[in-house]
């Protein structure tokens, strides 16, 4: 059991087996070990537990974006261990859009093996996605 003092969340006490390692770090993020906490309805915190001031609210896409979906390289597929598509979940990182809006970035989504406890933010070439795609409630 790890446990960590944090300004934001409080007290956390996280098991080991929570917590996900993303081999290739994420982009921007000095760290590579976060854990999901959830936060209000479909809505989850991506914390880092090396500095909890390192955290993201992130979403499953397919609530607001049905129709969002893609590929995974084969070398990805290997990154996470996966032997089924059933192993991965799907994120992506929610973020202010205008004054009173929300948005997803459906451009990088985050692929976790919620087995393996493996996850890789991708960057996906698709012209459909967009870094800041409006959710409409």
């Amino acid at each position: 059991m790890i446990t960590i003092k944090s300004e934001r969340f409080g007290e956390l006490h996280i098991d080991e087996n929570e917590v996900i390692f993303f081999p290739f770090g994420i982009p921007g993020v000095p760290f590579n070990r976060f854990i999901i906490k959830d936060l209000i309805g479909p809505v989850k915190w991506l914390i880092s537990i090396d500095d909890t001031d390192v955290a993201m609210l992130i979403v499953s896409p397919f609530q607001y974006f049905p129709n969002y979906g893609f590929e995974l390289s084969d070398e990805i597929v290997s990154v996470l261990e996966a032997k089924s598509e059933d192993e991965l979940e799907i994120y992506v990182s929610l973020l202010k859009y205008n004054d009173e809006g929300v948005a997803a970035n459906l451009k990088s989504p985050f692929v976790i093996n919620k087995i393996k406890k493996i996850g890789v933010q991708i960057l996906l070439e698709d012209e459909r996605y967009s870094f800041k795609e409006p959710i409409k409630k």
